[in-house]
Formats: C-alpha cells, structure tokens, sequence
C-alpha cells in the first residue's frame, strides 16, 4: 500500500513552516533589541514622522563639532598661558636684575648679567614658538609655520643694526627702531616673523566663539625680546662699550624688558577670559547634549521590562510550535481513530 498525502496535511505544513519562520524573526528581532536597547521599527517608533528625530541628531551632530573644536581650543589656550607665565617670570627676573644693577655694577656682574640676557632670549624665543598638537599659537593663522627664527642669527642681526655706534641711548634707540618697525620697513617683523596678524576666530557654541589675535610681533614680546637684546649685546665684543655704558645700557635693557612684562599681565589675563568663556560655552553644551540624548533615547529606546516579557513569550511560543510539529510528525492512523 502506498502512502498518501492529503491537501490538509500539506497546507498545516506550509502554516507550521510559516509560523516556524515568523516566531524566530520575532525571537531575533527581541534579542537584538534587548541588546542594544534600541526599538527595532523605528517606523513605528516615531509614527512615521522622523522629522522631530531627525531634529535631534542634527543637533548632537553640531554639539560634537563643538565639543572638538572646544577641547582643541582649550588645549591651544592652555599651552598659551603655559608658556606665558613661564615668559613673564623669566623677562621679571633678568629685567629686575638689569635695572637694580645701575651704574655702579662692576665688570664681572655685567658679564654675568650680559650672558644670563643672552641665555634668556634663547628661552623666551623657544616659549614663543611653542605649539599645540603640531600648531604654533603665535602665528595667527599660519599655524603650521613656527613664528620666530634662531635666536643666534636673530642677536646678529641685532647687533648689525648697532654696528658704530658706541652711545647707549643711540643704540638702545637703533634695537627699538628694529623692533617696532612695521611690515614692509624692513625690520625684524620682516625679517624673523614667520607667521600672520590674521585673527583666528574658533566657534565654541551655536552662538558664540574665541578669536586668538596673540600673535609673536605683539608689543609685549617685542618689549621683553627688545630688553633681553640689548642686555646681551652689552657685553658683546663686537659692540666693544666702555664699562659705564656696558652698566646703563644693562641697567636701560632691564626697564625696557620689564614693560613687556607688564603688558604680557594683560596678555595673560585676556587669554584666561577667554578660557573661562570656553569652559562656560562646553558646560553649557554638555547640558544640552545630555538633554538631547534623553529626547532621543525616549524615541528609540526599547523598554527592557517590555522586551524581557516580549522574548520570554516568544521563546515560549516557539517551543510549544516544536512539541506541536514533532507530535504532528509522529502522528499514525492508530493515534488517529484513538
């Protein structure tokens, strides 16, 4: 005897197939819910309308721009402030030593000065070129070019604008003329500056933002750079001075460095504003993330509860279709017409 399959038996395997299919969808898609915690159907999460959604992750995107523009704003500032206290106590020690020295000063105290000019403006230079993952903070917006070159070839260069002259004031006043002397005059702007006076305004917060305009020609620095100069060529060979004008030239370079120092005060307190307005602008945008990413998660979030019921019901539903088929499978004539 043959056996036979009848319509019905094919069809309740095609619906069992089919309900076989559909629970492990269901227990598939449950799973990955309760793993990432995120609604599955976003569709259906937001009505069909993702435009208040779409809203937010725009809005978290803009923030995170900010966050990073911020942190490196911040960074720049730091090392900034960093290497301008560091400049100010520096130009406050040689300059107070210079001025205190006056006239009396023998040969050996302005030798010693002299040299401890000379090694400071190494120091101060070195500071001003200071840089920030790879970006130098006093070139404006040249942030790739270091803004100060060699302070060797920076205090020859000095001294041939002093070449014969043997009068303090006129060489004191010959360095300051170098100095102070605009772009295109030939001066040491022209000369040693590498980078620009372009402000570089950085956007903190949708509404806000932080212009660096620091640059290393500000009269600041030139004044301290000025005064640690003319300190060093005091005692220069080549400049050859009588010791009573080695003494006043030393004793004019330690005024001279010691006005910068008071101008970079200021410097220093416009660049702590500006980190307290960075800091002020991040808080308030971590505020604003935090209540964005809560907006968002009360859309997509899957809630845990729900879902741990959901699958639990499901895993159930899906034994039950096994116990039911393999019954079904095993199912005789006898069982039948019992």
């Amino acid at each position: 005897m043959t056996n036979s399959v009848s319509i019905g038996d094919l069809s309740r395997a095609a619906l069992l197939r089919q309900a076989n299919v559909q629970l492990k969808s269901r227990l598939l898609t449950l799973t990955q819910e309760a793993a990432s915690g995120v609604k599955s159907d976003l569709a259906q999460a937001v009505g069909g309308n993702f435009g208040r959604l779409a809203q937010i992750e725009s809005r978290l995107t803009a923030l995170t721009a900010y966050r990073e523009t911020s942190a490196i704003a911040q960074g720049e500032l730091a090392g900034l402030q960093s290497a301008l206290e560091a400049i100010g106590k520096i130009g406050s020690e040689i300059g107070t030593g210079m001025l205190s020295g006056g006239s009396a000063m023998d040969n050996t105290s302005i030798t010693i000065r002299s040299r401890q000019a000379r090694d400071d403006l190494d120091a101060v230079i070195n500071l001003m070129n200071v840089d920030v993952g790879g970006r130098f903070v006093l070139s404006g917006t040249a942030v790739e070019t270091r803004p100060l070159g060699d302070p060797a070839a920076i205090l020859a260069d000095a001294r041939a604008q002093v070449a014969g002259l043997t009068d303090p004031a006129a060489i004191a006043a010959a360095v300051a003329g170098w100095f102070d002397a605009a772009p295109g005059g030939g001066g040491f702007v022209d000369s040693w500056y590498g980078g620009n006076t372009d402000p570089r305004p950085v956007a903190v917060g949708p509404h806000s933002s932080v212009t660096q305009t620091l640059t290393g020609i500000d009269p600041a620095f030139r004044d301290i750079l000025k005064g640690l100069v003319l300190g060093a060529l005091a005692d220069d060979p080549g400049v050859g001075l009588a010791r009573e004008d080695k003494a006043a030239l030393i004793s004019q370079a330690g005024a001279v460095t010691l006005t910068g120092v008071r101008a970079l005060t200021t410097r220093r307190a416009e660049v702590g504003m500006q980190e307290e307005a960075i800091a002020r602008d991040a808080a308030r945008n971590a505020a604003e993330t935090t209540a964005m990413m809560i907006a968002k998660t009360g859309i997509i979030e899957a809630d845990p509860y729900e879902t741990a019921a959901a699958l639990t019901q499901t895993e159930a539903n899906l034994e039950n279709l096994y116990a039911l088929t393999a019954r079904l499978s095993r199912l005789s004539l006898v069982d039948y017409l019992r």
